[in-house]
């Protein structure tokens, strides 16, 4: 009886475990390459709903609302000039709506048509979904 009994709850366990909630995670990433014609670059994810993060490709979250913060990323290898300053990026923060399952790709619009004003005080750009992958 106690065997049998067992059998029912790996199965039971088995079976919620394929359900909704066991399905594939969200992810929340930068777009994988700058989209130079479009204004559009790649982001940096420092921090997640307040905790900072480690550099990596990919970021896991669970459904729901989440606060990032955000940074633009120059391509050094295309601007020499920047590689020996201490030009400080500003970052930005921004709020993202998750489902389960999806992939969502951040990206960084920069108008190249701002005043030195916006350039100074960082509003030359702007965070943004960029797209939804499912």
């Amino acid at each position: 009886m106690k065997r049998k009994t067992t059998g029912i709850v790996l199965l039971s366990l088995l079976l919620h475990s394929t359900g909704p909630e066991a399905s594939e995670p969200a992810w929340v990433m930068s777009i994988p390459h700058a989209l130079s014609a479009e204004r559009i670059y790649k982001v940096r994810i420092l921090k997640i709903d307040g905790v900072a993060q480690q550099d990596q490709v990919r970021y896991r979250v669970s459904p729901g609302r989440h606060d990032l913060v955000v940074e633009l990323m120059l391509d050094l290898e295309w601007e020499p000039d920047l590689q020996d300053t201490s030009i400080q990026l500003p970052v930005k923060q921004m709020v993202l709506e998750v489902d389960q399952g999806g992939r969502y790709e951040l990206g960084g619009r920069v108008d190249i048509t701002a005043p030195i004003e916006a350039q100074l005080d960082g509003s030359y750009w702007q965070p943004f979904l960029y797209r939804v992958i499912r």
